[in-house]
């Protein structure tokens, strides 16, 4: 078939293929990325639907399954651990939107890494040829790959065909990563430090009830800390410290620092965020921070908002497949929040990541079961548009090996942004119908 004729598909068509119905999907909702990356084009015409497929699926929680099932939005979905809260919900609609007659799989996150990592062994041991997760942890390294990172790529090197999908995150918005800069001696052995223009303080402004988070981490060993740095949170119209965090890094510590502060007044507040050294201060470290919780207008300084490299963690394997998130009209722009790359990597040697790979619509329709948000926001949203779409094409052309499928996916993305890979977009936007295409005519060599 030509690109002329997937051109004039739509998504009302019935057609048939080899004297086969070609599957429809159920429910009365459909997430508006179907269109987008055209993923309803290769299943109504050749019948992509996932057969045969497995694709597990790791989030916070699918408690209203039933009801979602119920609502004809999900068919069986094989639960390990239902987690609490709906955001795995809404990710497995969006896949069943995609791939309809996939076999779906859950297992909640558990709320910390290990159990999240028994989650990812659990489902790769199950068969699942996809694995999809929408989730970050901020107690591992930014600036090296952790326990969690090693693991996942540990299990891709024992399933040789598992395709892995994640999400780039979604702070862009409130990043900060410069070296270290000496500024202002506040006491023996302490220094500010400087995050330009002798500024030695982030301003925010905190609305009540405002709970504000700060993570600092800096490139030195994790578990092996030989510099000590703090963050302090103040309050410069009252002259007081109004949160710290001060781990003591002794060679053992991790470089990490973990601030939370909430306002409980019935005012806003003024706050300052600074970062302190302890003892020697030239070593010039590289720091990055994030601020969270609150939006990127309460806080002043544009150096605090700098989106380039704020992809960590596991998303920053080269063995994933990293999402990124856009608007679902024209011109498909990138999400503010949308997290960019490339990577820093510092440990155990300097180098670059290319990341996000790839990107994908969010703020589309899920059913709202469990009172999730609708529209379905953030690359949460975007990650499971990408483990549908490859479902499809692993269904269709299964002799294919996993680094065939998503070069398939990388060079058949519609490019967006700078011409090629760009930190913004990676790739571009996933499409279905030319990632289909080009493996129907490699598989016809």
């Amino acid at each position: 078939m030509s690109t002329c004729a997937f051109q004039n598909i739509h998504a009302s068509q019935t057609f048939t293929n080899d004297d086969r119905t070609i599957a429809s999907c159920v429910g009365t909702l459909q997430t508006e990325g179907d269109l987008l990356v055209r993923s309803n084009g290769i299943r109504e015409v050749f019948g992509a639907s996932g057969k045969g497929v497995k694709v597990g699926v790791i989030g916070n929680g699918a408690e209203s399954l039933q009801l979602s099932q119920t609502l004809g939005e999900l068919g069986p979905v094989t639960v390990y651990d239902a987690g609490t809260g709906d955001e795995g919900t809404a990710m497995l609609e969006i896949i069943h939107d995609i791939a309809p007659d996939a076999e779906l799989y859950f297992h909640a996150y558990g709320g910390n890494s290990e159990y999240f990592k028994q989650a990812v062994s659990t489902l790769a041991n199950a068969g699942c040829n996809i694995i999809c997760d929408d989730l970050y942890f901020f107690r591992q390294p930014f600036l090296e790959d952790g326990d969690v990172a090693d693991h996942i790529r540990d299990v891709l090197k024992t399933y040789p065909n598992l395709i892995y999908v994640t999400v780039s995150g979604n702070f862009a918005s409130l990043h900060y990563q410069k070296p270290w800069k000496s500024g202002i001696s506040i006491g023996p052995d302490q220094t500010l430090h400087d995050f330009g223009e002798g500024n030695s303080a982030v301003q925010l402004t905190l609305v009540p009830r405002d709970e504000v988070i700060v993570t600092l981490q800096w490139d030195d060993p994790w578990g092996g800390a030989v510099h000590d740095y703090d963050l302090f949170l103040t309050d410069p119209s009252r002259g007081e410290v109004v949160a710290t965090s001060m781990n003591i890094q002794n060679n053992t510590a991790e470089p990490f620092e973990h601030l939370v502060f909430r306002n409980d007044g019935t005012e806003s507040r003024r706050v300052s965020l600074s970062i302190v050294r302890n003892g020697e201060n030239e070593t010039p470290n590289i720091l990055e921070m994030f601020i969270r919780n609150i939006d990127a207008r309460q806080v002043d300084s544009d150096v605090m908002k700098d989106p380039a490299d704020s992809i960590f963690g596991h998303a920053a394997l080269e063995d994933v497949i990293t999402v990124g998130s856009v608007g679902i009209s024209t011109p498909y722009a990138i999400s503010p929040d949308s997290s960019q790359g490339p990577v820093t990597i510092q440990i155990p040697e300097a180098s670059r990541r290319w990341k996000p790979d790839i990107c994908a619509p969010t703020n589309v329709q899920v059913s709202g079961a469990g009172s999730f948000p609708v529209p379905f926001p953030g690359t949460s949203a975007a990650a499971p548009h990408v483990a549908g779409v490859i479902a499809q094409l692993i269904g269709s052309f299964p002799n294919f090996s996993r680094e065939e499928v998503i070069q398939a996916l990388y060079t058949n993305a519609f490019d967006l942004g700078d011409p090629g890979w760009d930190p913004a977009y990676g790739y571009g936007l996933i499409d279905a119908v030319k990632s289909f295409q080009a493996l129907l005519e490699a598989n016809q060599e």
